[in-house]
């Protein structure tokens, strides 16, 4: 969960374990930001990863895609009014998806006030804000000046 949470909350995401997954990567033929880090482009999936994607991940986009493939068999000789309504139905389905994703899941909160204040203010997992909040505890306590009196 802290990994996935470099990119964003891991906690509203569905999470699942690809067995296969391979991602194919190309070096771009020069630098267009100087804050890329890593010069590549996605080149494409594949066959396992893309299967994946399509059944598990986003469904709705991926009938979509199938149907216009069948009604337009060979792109180069597709009229212009049928190229857009294809489009047209898969920004469709990107819209479905998104909505059925994202807007399904909320955070759990914390019971734990300062745990909850934390996953809020800072978009992080309950699992991270609770290390956070037990670990600003444990630093508390270690800086409380110490007593030598035994009562």
């Amino acid at each position: 969960m802290e990994l996935l949470d470099e990119v964003a909350n891991a906690e509203v995401s569905d999470l699942f374990i690809a067995e296969k997954f391979m991602v194919h990567f190309h070096l771009k033929k020069e630098a267009d930001s100087l804050d890329e880090l890593v010069p590549v482009e996605l080149e494409g999936f594949g066959e396992h990863a893309c299967d994946f994607l399509c059944e598990r991940i986003y469904p709705v986009y991926s009938k979509a895609s199938m149907k216009a493939d069948e009604d337009l068999p060979n792109t180069k000789d597709v009229p212009k009014e049928k190229r857009d309504a294809a489009f047209k139905t898969l920004n469709e389905a990107i819209i479905t998806e998104r909505m059925r994703r994202w807007a399904s899941k909320e955070p759990q909160l914390s019971d734990d006030s300062d745990v909850a204040k934390r996953q809020q203010e800072h978009d992080v997992p309950r699992p991270m804000a609770e290390k956070a909040v037990k670990e600003r505890g444990r630093r508390a306590m270690a800086q409380m000046p110490h007593s030598d009196k035994v009562q």
